[in-house]
């Protein structure tokens, strides 16, 4: 239920998330935050995931979506085993545009299914993340969607 989720509100976004998922924004690994899913079962061991990075391009040649859209995807194809990017397109939502890109890797033991977001703004780079074992993602998706979706920029 939306209406029971539970909200981050800093200087530059919000997002919301469902109660039962915990907050990690200790800024572990470079991420602004983390948000986990409970597990499934005694035998699920991978908590899908939703996390945010920001990126400073201040100085960097990179300044539109186009640019840090081709960056991205060719390092994933380049820096992650078994990778294929399954889609990419050009979206808007609350007034921005962003870079929507779904891809398949295997970064470790388990073959993984990313969801991502891309936003520009103020020489920010803003990269929203889901993450779900590639086997689950069509169960899970949908709340995934609804955590990223409910992501804005102030």
């Amino acid at each position: 239920n939306p209406n029971s989720w539970k909200t981050v509100s800093v200087d530059n976004y919000t997002i919301t998330y469902p109660p039962t998922w915990t907050l990690d924004n200790s800024g572990r690994m470079g991420m602004i935050l983390q948000l986990f899913s409970p597990l499934s079962s005694a035998e699920d061991k991978f908590s899908d995931n939703v996390n945010l990075v920001i990126q400073n391009l201040t100085g960097q040649p990179i300044k539109s979506l186009d640019q840090y859209t081709k960056l991205s995807e060719n390092q994933i194809l380049t820096m992650m085993t078994d990778s294929k990017i399954l889609s990419s397109e050009r979206l808007n939502s609350n007034g921005h545009e962003f870079q929507k890109i779904t891809y398949t890797a295997k970064p470790g033991i388990y073959k993984l299914k990313f969801q991502q977001y891309y936003f520009i703004k103020n020489e920010l780079a803003y990269v929203l993340t889901f993450t779900c074992v590639a086997d689950e993602f069509e169960k899970f998706h949908a709340i995934g969607d609804k955590i990223m979706d409910s992501f804005k920029i102030k």
